[in-house]
């Protein structure tokens, strides 16, 4: 068994500091999941880790939402035997599937996210799939930051839980402090 943790801390995907995130929301630990996979060895460990554990679920297809989830689902397809699919934003900011791919066609669709917060994408994801007349069976990431055990009904199923703390601005231990703060859509 990997340490997803050590991993996210040795590769600078694990970030210590000061943090605002897009719902106002302070936080002192951010993870950069893309730090950790841009590692190729990384991201196949991962992804072997997690497809050992989607492997009783029989899929036959790994979704996965662009951009956090589209390498590790690729990377879990691929050690599954499986075609993948992802989805992404249209110039609407919409979720859909394009360039040709078509959830329709499979029956056991399984999601990975690299990273789960608060869920948003993978529900997003799902949402998406049932305008394809398409549903999942499972959904997994490889880290939880939330106290999510369901979405949508599917148990989620990750390789490590990090805790998300969040602080309101005007209750913030770092601001109090008078630590620089770090916006992280621009980090």
């Amino acid at each position: 068994m990997i340490d997803v943790e050590e991993i996210l801390k040795e590769t600078g995907a694990m970030l210590q500091g000061h943090f605002l995130l897009p719902t106002g929301f302070h936080t002192d630990t951010q993870i950069q999941f893309a730090r950790a996979i841009q590692y190729t060895w990384h991201a196949k460990e991962i992804a072997s880790e997690l497809a050992l554990k989607l492997h009783r679920f029989a899929p036959d297809c790994i979704a996965s939402p662009i951009t956090n989830g589209i390498t590790v689902g690729y990377e879990v397809a691929r050690n599954l035997d499986v075609p993948f699919i992802f989805s992404e934003r249209n110039a609407n900011g919409t979720m859909t599937f394009s360039r040709g791919l078509d959830p329709s066609i499979f029956r056991n669709i399984v999601i990975v996210e690299g990273v789960v917060e608060n869920g948003k994408s993978v529900r997003e994801l799902l949402s998406t799939l049932k305008k394809f007349d398409s549903e999942a069976i499972a959904v997994s990431s490889v880290v939880k930051r939330a106290d999510i055990k369901k979405i949508e009904g599917l148990s989620l199923l990750s390789l490590v839980t990090i805790p998300l703390k969040l602080y309101k601005p005007e209750e913030c231990p770092m601001c109090k402090k008078g630590i620089p703060i770090v916006n992280i859509e621009h980090p």
